[in-house]
């Protein structure tokens, strides 16, 4: 069942109710449903710097997940041909004007700054709203160029859930909340973007080693699924890929 339908469901069978109490009843149906499609290759449209910064802290208190790692954001474009050249970023409030520079790889750093939170800036692109997305980029030093590290994915998830539940709408949030949030639950699917097509992939931890379902990478092979809830798997755990153009 995709969350669409979900909410449209929930809403139908009575949510003229008020907020409080509809979102009880939402909570209550949430936990009875098997899964909710969270769709991470609809990456989020820019945020207000609030959210961003709800990012940040979200990665603070969730550093030990990746204690090595550093927090960027990497900028894509909406579409296949848009190129990053000459994009800018800036975060814009009523005194604040502040440029975010953006690396060549398509990263950047959002940095903290009290008077644009003061002043509810925003941060803006000089391009089309729409024509790029954004995602936390968190990357643990040496790890392989055909793996993931598992850590750096949970940290990722959360960054992201903090960012993205600021702007999110009331009845959404409050589903995905009564699971736990999108990173602590089998019933969220969370999907990954990998760096090219992927014929599968192994989870790997010590002398561990277990190949994914077949189920775990989507029909696209551009995305797939890691078992982020699975406490069984420490951080340390790598994702290793097996590309199509290996097999």
């Amino acid at each position: 069942m995709t969350l669409p339908l979900l909410i449209a469901m929930l809403l139908a069978a009575g949510a003229a109710s008020a907020q409080e109490a509809g979102a009880a009843k939402e909570a209550d149906a949430a936990k009875e449903v098997g899964t909710v499609q969270v769709n991470a290759l609809r990456d989020p449209d820019f945020k207000t710097y609030r959210a961003f910064v709800a990012g940040l802290d979200a990665f603070d208190a969730k550093h030990t997940l990746a204690p090595a790692a550093a927090l960027r954001f990497l900028l894509r474009p909406s579409t296949p041909n848009a190129s990053i050249e000459g994009v800018t970023i800036r975060i814009a409030g009523n005194e604040t004007n502040m440029a975010v520079p953006l690396a060549a790889d398509g990263t950047f750093a959002m940095p903290r700054n009290q008077a644009a939170l003061d002043e509810e800036a925003e941060v803006l692109l000089n391009r089309k709203k729409g024509s790029f997305r954004w995602r936390p980029s968190v990357h643990t030093p040496e790890v392989p160029a055909n793996a993931r590290r598992l850590g750096d994915l949970r940290l990722e998830c959360e960054v992201r859930w903090a960012v993205d539940r600021k702007d999110m709408g009331f009845a959404k949030r409050t589903i995905i909340s009564a699971f736990g949030g999108p990173c602590r639950t089998a019933r969220v699917h969370v999907l990954q973007l990998a760096p090219r097509a992927l014929a599968g992939y192994r989870m790997v931890a010590g002398e561990r080693s277990e190949t994914a379902p077949a189920d775990a990478v989507r029909e696209d092979r551009t995305t797939y699924m890691v078992p982020l809830h699975d406490a069984s798997w420490p951080d340390e755990a790598l994702v290793e890929f097996e590309f199509v153009d290996q097999k």
